[in-house]
C-alpha cells in the first residue's frame, strides 16, 4: 500500500473547537485533547506522545481538518456545543480523501450558524484575528469556501491520493461503519433484555407467595 501523499504548502480545511476560559477571556481549544490554541494569529504546532514528528504515517497525530465539501461541512456543523470554522494549515500535510493532518495550524475563520452563540464566537474571532462568517447550513459553508478558493477540489484530492490508497481508505471506512453498526446492535439487544427482565419482575406475580417485613402476606 502506498503512503498518504504529503502536501508541502498551506492548506485550508474545516474543523471545530471548544471555548474555554471565563467570559470575556475565552480561548479556542481542541475538542478532543483540550489543547488551547495560541491567540493573535499564532500557530499551534502539533505534537505526539510517540517519538516522531507530527503528522506521521500510521498515527493519528497532527492538526486534523476536513476538506471544504458537503461531507466535511455537515460533520463540522453537527456538534451543537462546538465552534465551527476554517483552519489554515502549513508545514508537512498528510492528505486523505475526507481531510488532512498537518504539522501546524491556526484559526482562519469562525462560522456563526443558526442558534449559535454569536457573541461568544464574535469575541473569539477578534481574539484570534479570524474572519467571522454567518452561514445558514452546510451549503452556505461550501459556497463561502468556494468563492475564496479554499481547500482542494475532490477530484484533485483523489488524483493526489491515487486509486490504490483511495480504495484502501474506502475499505477502512466501510469496516468502521460495520463495527459501529454491530456495537449499536449489541447495545440494543442488551437494552431489550434489561427491559424484558424488568417487565417480568414488575408483572403480576400470579400464584407466587408474597413476603413482607413480618413474613408471608396473606392475599385477600
Amino acid at each position: 500500500m502506498s503512503a498518504p501523499p504529503l502536501v508541502p504548502s498551506r492548506l485550508y480545511g474545516l474543523r471545530t473547537w471548544t471555548a474555554v476560559g471565563a467570559q470575556g477571556d475565552e480561548r479556542l481549544a481542541g475538542p478532543q485533547r483540550g489543547t488551547v490554541w495560541p491567540a493573535d494569529g499564532g500557530w499551534l504546532a502539533a505534537g505526539c506522545s510517540e517519538p516522531h514528528t507530527a503528522p506521521a504515517p500510521a498515527c493519528r497525530c497532527g492538526i486534523h481538518a476536513w476538506h471544504p465539501g458537503r461531507h466535511g461541512a455537515r460533520q463540522m456543523l453537527r456538534p451543537r456545543w462546538e465552534i465551527p470554522g476554517v483552519v489554515e494549515a502549513e508545514g508537512t500535510i498528510e492528505l486523505h480523501q475526507d481531510g488532512f493532518r498537518a504539522a501546524r495550524g491556526r484559526p482562519y475563520a469562525l462560522f456563526v450558524a443558526p442558534n449559535a452563540n454569536a457573541s461568544l464566537i464574535g469575541r473569539l474571532a477578534e481574539v484570534y484575528g479570524a474572519e467571522l462568517v454567518h452561514v445558514d447550513d452546510a451549503e452556505g459553508v461550501c459556497a463561502w469556501c468556494a468563492t475564496r478558493g479554499l481547500g482542494l477540489a475532490q477530484d484533485v484530492v483523489e488524483r493526489l491520493i491515487g486509486p490504490e490508497r483511495l480504495a484502501a481508505e474506502r475499505g477502512a471506512r466501510r469496516r468502521r461503519a460495520r463495527r459501529t453498526a454491530l456495537r449499536l446492535a449489541s447495545v440494543a439487544v442488551v437494552i431489550a433484555a434489561l427491559i424484558g427482565a424488568g417487565l417480568a419482575v414488575t408483572s403480576d406475580p400470579g400464584d407466587r407467595s408474597l413476603y413482607g417485613r413480618t413474613g408471608e402476606v396473606e392475599r385477600r
